[in-house]
């Protein structure tokens, strides 16, 4: 197993709209995800080498502003119509992710360096943590709560807090290897974030210190999303998923109808999540179960790499040809 995974390229991309109703059985009633996905598009001209530039991060704090970053350091903005022109914002190379918990602040990391977004400009780079160590240690994932809170972390575990000024207060959240890398970090308020990696380990940081306990049968943990302190879901690559009430965490049940890989999961709320899978569909938790995923991007070429739904009614997605597309319900 790579010690973090880079998701297929693909050189072309079939246009299509989705719309789409998605049924399944929950308690005896129907629980239905309804809604319309964009037609994908590519920030970069057409027929360039970084056309097909792959989008490793999306963050949506509303309907009508997000912040895609790619392997080629830019970034793309989503203004509730249309995408911009990507802006070339980073100079120490790929962006592995960005997190934007209001249209006026998001943090966009690369391996070793956050850059900040007020609004207006980005500004940065600002170096993160310790220098990477062996084959781990680079590749950080990022959560902010808001312009005084973020926490980002590296496939090795480590973790450094953003109070707003400065980063600091490096901990050691889990521990992550080569084979076994520290994968996200999902952070709902100041005092709980949860940081998953490929060991089916979670660590819950609760204002002060970091904690660990095992996935219940649950391993190769991929993403998380924890829209309050109340209720994570976090997924493995195979599609199990575990989620947390706020007490303790349980078996989610399996995303049924596909072999593909889990890659992101979003969940504006704790009736519902979106889930980005490696055959360029997408599947949702809707009211406690689980919907066949729905096509995206198109037969299975392409994967979608990242997705962000800040609302119930709205998401919007990335993929590994650097194609993003959005849905509305």
């Amino acid at each position: 197993m790579p010690r973090h995974i880079r998701r297929p390229k693909a050189a072309t991309i079939a246009v299509l709209v989705v719309i789409g109703t998605l049924t399944a059985a929950c308690g005896g009633e129907a629980s239905t995800v309804s809604g319309t996905w964009s037609a994908p598009v590519h920030p970069y001209p057409a027929g360039t080498t970084a056309d097909t530039t792959s989008i490793y991060g999306v963050s949506c704090p509303t309907e009508a502003f997000c912040q895609a970053v790619d392997e080629q350091g830019g970034v793309t903005t989503w203004n509730g119509r249309t995408w911009s022109a990507p802006q070339r914002v980073s100079q120490g190379g790929t962006f592995n992710s960005v997190s934007c918990p209001t249209p006026d602040f998001c943090v966009a990391m690369n391996s070793q360096e956050a850059l900040t977004w007020n609004g207006t400009s980005w500004s940065g780079p600002t170096p993160v943590g310790p220098a990477p160590v062996g084959p781990t240690g680079g590749q950080y994932q990022v959560s902010c709560t808001s312009a005084s809170f973020c926490a980002s972390v590296n496939t090795a575990g480590v973790v450094d807090l953003w109070n707003g000024t400065t980063w600091g207060q490096t901990a050691v959240a889990a521990t992550g290897t080569a084979s076994q890398p520290v994968q996200t970090i999902s952070c709902a308020t100041t005092s709980f974030c949860v940081v998953v990696g490929a060991s089916g380990v979670i660590s819950t940081y609760r204002g002060s210190s970091w904690s660990q306990q095992p996935a219940p049968g649950v391993s190769l943990l991929h993403s998380v999303s924890c829209p309050t302190d109340q209720f994570c879901m976090a997924l493995d690559l195979a599609g199990r998923a575990v989620s947390f009430d706020g007490t303790s965490w349980a078996s989610a049940g399996v995303i049924p109808g596909s072999s593909a890989l889990t890659y992101a999961v979003s969940c504006p709320t704790a009736s519902m999540c979106a889930v980005a899978r490696s055959d360029g569909s997408v599947s949702w938790w809707n009211k406690g179960t689980w919907t066949t995923g729905t096509s995206v991007l198109h037969d299975g070429t392409l994967a979608t790499v990242t997705i962000s739904c800040p609302t119930t009614r709205f998401c919007a997605l990335g993929a590994s040809d650097g194609a993003l597309a959005t849905w509305r319900a």
